[in-house]
């Protein structure tokens, strides 16, 4: 790349960074605000709780955008080091060129178009992203015990202790189901029980024997 072009690049690099660096402070301006002072509240615990949510959101919201903008602003100071080095428009990852049209769509790019697609395939996860902070046993909802043997309260479990008293689906929404309580993981285990000893009925005597107890009704 000539030296033209990137000097061009480094003073549209630097008014970016400027710009981001304003945009970011205006957002942390507001949330150095107390949220009970946005909603003109004496108390949060009032009877708008709606109007908290949207707040609540509101503020989520701008703290996500603040993480956002200081991830651009990390890129774009990669950028600008690599104009320092003379490496500005090479991929980091294949070292092929970056071509001019991505320069110049996104100047803070340090990967060509391929090697960021690739990488963006093997960082992509259906599940939340919380759970990668999150430790076992409560750092999955199903199955991520399925070559452990483990029978202590899970994640798994911990789910199927609120799901059974009903979620936002249908029996119409999964399709292959008919009952509401076969609708959460692993319906058909036993409640209560792990082992099969434990499902036998038994009470303690006053002498402090243990007795088993017979259905004699269920029996007849």
């Amino acid at each position: 790349m000539d030296k033209q072009r990137l000097k061009q690049a480094q003073e549209r690099l630097e008014k970016l960074k400027d710009e981001e660096l304003k945009r970011a402070e205006r957002i942390r301006e507001g949330l150095r605000t107390p949220q009970g002072s946005s909603v003109a509240e004496l108390s949060l615990y009032d009877n708008h709780p709606a109007d908290l949510g949207d707040v609540t959101f509101e503020r989520g919201k701008d703290l996500g955008l603040v993480l956002f903008i200081e991830d651009r602003l990390a890129m774009i100071e990669d950028a600008l080091q690599a104009i320092s080095e003379g490496m500005y428009g090479t991929c980091e990852i294949c070292g092929g060129k970056i071509s001019a049209e991505r320069l110049e769509t996104i100047p803070y790019t340090t990967f060509c178009q391929d090697c960021k697609k690739e990488n963006e395939d093997l960082e992509w996860s259906d599940r939340p992203v919380e759970e990668g902070i999150i430790e076992l046993p409560f750092g999955g909802v199903q199955d991520y015990h399925g070559d452990i043997e483990n029978n202590a309260f899970d994640g798994e479990d911990a789910w199927q202790a609120v799901a059974r008293y009903g979620t936002s689906n249908s029996p119409s929404d999964i399709g292959s189901i008919s009952e509401y309580e076969d609708m959460y993981i692993h319906a058909d285990e036993e409640r209560g029980t792990v082992e099969d000893y434990e499902k036998i009925v038994a009470k303690k005597g006053k002498d402090g024997q243990v007795y088993q107890e017979f259905n004699l009704e269920s029996e007849e």
